[in-house]
């Protein structure tokens, strides 16, 4: 005889969040909001920017696709202000200004000023620090709550043989009462015999 006793701690009460994808939201303002927060680099700094115009931000809204590629590009954008600046310093010049604006039919313009004097400028730097401590917290933040996630929806089996219907019982209450502790609650479990 055998009892298998399964709990699920905590059925995931996560829903599928309808701002997650392109479409999604009410209006272009609560995109941009949407885009301002996962994105940092969409908060200018002294001597550099990254925008996206109102037209492309109400196509991506719409279109899953176009969508995607703004994420991609924004995602990216820090990395190509970097890139141009330490391709100007290695050269003896300097990146002393640049402004990325993304557009309509998946046009990109940027604008960069460069001097001859050799260097980085301090604010681009600082804001490219800001933009990378950013990226961390994000991605410490998702990891926590892909860790919280998966404790939520943790699994655990048991199975517990024995001669009789006494032995099963008793081994059952045994280790049922030194899970007690570890879990909240038990919400199901099923006998088989």
């Amino acid at each position: 005889m055998a009892i298998v006793v399964g709990n699920n701690m905590g059925v995931s009460n996560s829903y599928q969040n309808s701002t997650s994808r392109a479409g999604g939201y009410k209006n272009v303002r609560e995109y941009s909001n949407y885009l301002m927060g996962k994105y940092s680099c969409l908060k200018p700094g002294n001597n550099v920017a990254v925008s996206v115009t109102s037209g492309l931000l109400r196509k991506a809204m719409s279109d899953e696709k176009t969508g995607q590629w703004l994420e991609r590009e924004l995602s990216k954008a820090p990395d190509y202000i970097k890139q141009t600046q330490q391709s100007l310093s290695a050269r003896g010049s300097r990146l002393i200004s640049c402004s990325i604006e993304f557009g309509e039919e998946y046009t990109t313009m940027c604008v960069c000023g460069v001097t001859d004097t050799p260097g980085t400028d301090k604010d681009i730097d600082k804001w490219l620090e800001r933009i990378e401590e950013n990226k961390e917290k994000q991605k410490k933040a998702e990891k926590k709550a892909a860790e919280e996630k998966l404790t939520e929806q943790r699994m655990e089996e048991y199975t517990f043989k024995g001669a009789d219907l006494k032995s099963v019982t008793d081994s059952f209450i045994k280790k049922m009462s030194s899970l007690s502790t570890t879990m909240s609650s038990i919400t199901g479990f099923d006998m088989k015999a």
